[in-house]
């Protein structure tokens, strides 16, 4: 029989091999053996975070910053089931986290012994893969078998979509020994060779339309994808719609899509109407295109992907081109085509009206978190990194020009508002630059505990916009009109922000007016002795009216 600790020691090992340097780590007694491993290896960059939730989002901050895999590693029971949030996020926006959770061994579940719970296949749902590391192992044909096992999990998690994978890892006592070493020469599989692009049907289509959209979803920047969507945006009878959070922008592309919409919906529709529509990347913020295209009759639409996702957002899929985004791409720049040279001018038109009516609305707008917004983008350091809290500030964020930073990120895979922090944390750790994250209230509160963490740089900023609580929910009539609403649903809270900075070492800064946030602001964003946090205070009542003002503003008829 092999030594009971064999296996994690190849596993950390593979790991080495795969090239992945970042692991974060939380604090356990079972996964003490796989930490010990992890640290005594100058190879691997450890993180040391207690709360697993923030712990995985921070990973996950990391991963999308790096655009490079990242390790996760924590101790059984409950720990592991707190990583659940953050994998379920890196797998709908394509991110390779490698989840190594420590487990008992399998005699010892379901059988009342501590800190222990079912952990095989414990993320099934939202994971590409999960594996178990059955032990104890006997013989090195199954130390072979294991071996193949780690590659073949590994190289799923980087390869097509990539995406989060599980590594289940029971460790048998004694804990506290001399480790083996791990074994020589572990042979790796044979990596897929990648598949030709298939992009007739995409190209056929592209030479005959006349009127072409395309859409780009939520990504990572990509200089040489970023390129190409800039060409492809010059060329007459193109669109190109692409949310800050897509990381592609330039002067031909329509990143505020939603302010734009906002016009268009007031529009004849057949004025604006596609007759091809090519999608990529992850979601899209704007639920006013999201219906918009769902309603367009007689559309070809293709999206282009890794992997076949069956995503059909719109509503109207005709086929999905299997390869990479730049890859395909590069295929229609190199294709002639006819155009309707009146489509793109409507477009641009409707964008130019919409940023004229935005910066006159937002010049006179009473004081409110609309507003609150809109100063600290305007003044923010166009070498900023911009992260966007869900529910108001990303919905917001769309609505202003973020071409100055960059790069731009917001937790749009699932939209919670628990890793918001925590997420823009793992990216300020790998950058010297400003990070600038703009959270509301109850998304700070909930993930608190990201500032329990003592590899926080003076570099990463946070504003809290304080509404009293969960303000995007009055934008909605139907639901604020509701009897409990205040209590249940808005969720009007006491908590003391400052407080909660103070007590981890955060500088703090706050405003309740206008004239406050203009003589503060700077101060803050130059402040660079710790991480610091500007709490902007705005009046409830006022919030939800200016922000039906502006959008009656956008839309009216001058």
């Amino acid at each position: 029989m092999l030594h009971h600790l064999q296996h994690i020691a190849d596993l950390v090992e593979i790991c080495r091999s795969k090239g992945i340097q970042q692991v974060v780590v939380s604090p356990g007694s079972r996964n003490a053996p796989l930490i010990k491993l992890f640290a005594s290896n100058n190879f691997f960059k450890l993180h040391s975070i207690v709360d697993e939730r923030s712990a995985a989002f921070y990973g996950l901050g990391i991963a999308l910053a790096t655009q490079q895999a990242v390790v996760l590693v924590c101790t059984s029971g409950t720990a592991a089931l707190n990583y659940a949030p953050a994998l379920a996020e890196a797998y709908y926006q394509g991110v390779p986290l490698i989840a190594i959770t420590a487990d008992r061994p399998e005699t010892l579940i379901d059988q009342q012994d501590n800190q222990t719970i079912r952990q095989i296949n414990v993320y099934q749902n939202y994971i590409k893969e999960s594996i178990h590391l059955h032990q104890p192992l006997h013989n090195t044909d199954e130390l072979r078998k294991l071996h193949h096992a780690i590659h073949q999990i590994i190289d799923n998690a980087l390869s097509g979509i990539k995406g989060p994978v599980h590594i289940n890892v029971p460790i048998a006592e004694p804990l506290y020994v001399e480790i083996p070493l791990a074994t020589a020469n572990i042979k790796p599989c044979i990596p897929k060779s990648e598949q030709a692009v298939n992009a007739t049907l995409l190209v056929e289509s592209w030479k005959t339309a006349q009127r072409k959209l395309i859409i780009c979803g939520e990504a990572t920047p990509n200089p040489k994808l970023n390129n190409i969507v800039n060409h492809l945006a010059t060329i007459p009878g193109v669109v190109v719609l692409a949310e800050p959070i897509s990381n592609l922008n330039g002067s031909q592309v329509i990143s505020t899509i939603d302010r734009v919409m906002m016009l268009i919906e007031t529009f004849q529709m057949s004025d604006f109407q596609p007759d091809l529509l090519i999608s990529f990347g992850g979601p899209i913020v704007s639920k006013r295109l999201k219906q918009w295209l769902q309603k367009q009759p007689g559309l070809t639409h293709y999206r282009i992907s890794e992997a076949e996702d069956q995503i059909d957002t719109y509503q109207n899929l005709s086929g999905t081109i299997i390869g990479q985004t730049d890859k395909v791409l590069q295929f229609l720049l190199e294709t002639e085509t006819f155009a309707n040279t009146a489509f793109a001018l409507n477009w641009k038109s409707a964008q130019h009206t919409s940023e004229l009516r935005h910066n006159a609305f937002i010049t006179q707008a009473a004081y409110s978190e609309l507003k609150a917004i809109a100063y600290a983008i305007n003044v923010s350091k166009s070498d900023t990194i911009l992260h966007l809290g869900n529910s108001t500030p990303v919905r917001f964020g769309q609505l202003f020009n973020a071409k100055k930073f960059d790069a731009v990120f917001a937790n749009r895979g699932v939209s919670g508002i628990d890793g918001c922090v925590s997420t823009a944390a793992g990216v300020a750790s790998q950058s010297n630059k400003i990070n600038l994250l703009i959270v509301g209230d109850l998304s700070f509160v909930y993930d608190s505990n990201s500032l329990w963490n003592k590899n926080l740089g003076a570099n990463f900023k946070i504003v809290v916009i304080n509404n009293g609580g969960g303000g995007i929910f009055s934008l909605l009539p139907s639901l604020s009109e509701f009897e409990g609403f205040e209590e249940y649903i808005e969720t009007n809270h006491p908590v003391n922000i400052q407080k909660i900075a103070e007590a981890f070492g955060v500088k703090y800064f706050s405003c309740q007016n206008e004239q406050q946030l203009h003589k503060v602001f700077r101060t803050f964003l130059m402040w660079a002795t710790t991480p610091a946090l500007f709490e902007i205070i705005t009046p409830k009542t006022i919030n939800a009216q200016v922000f039906k003002k502006y959008v009656d503003f956008i839309k009216q008829d001058h």
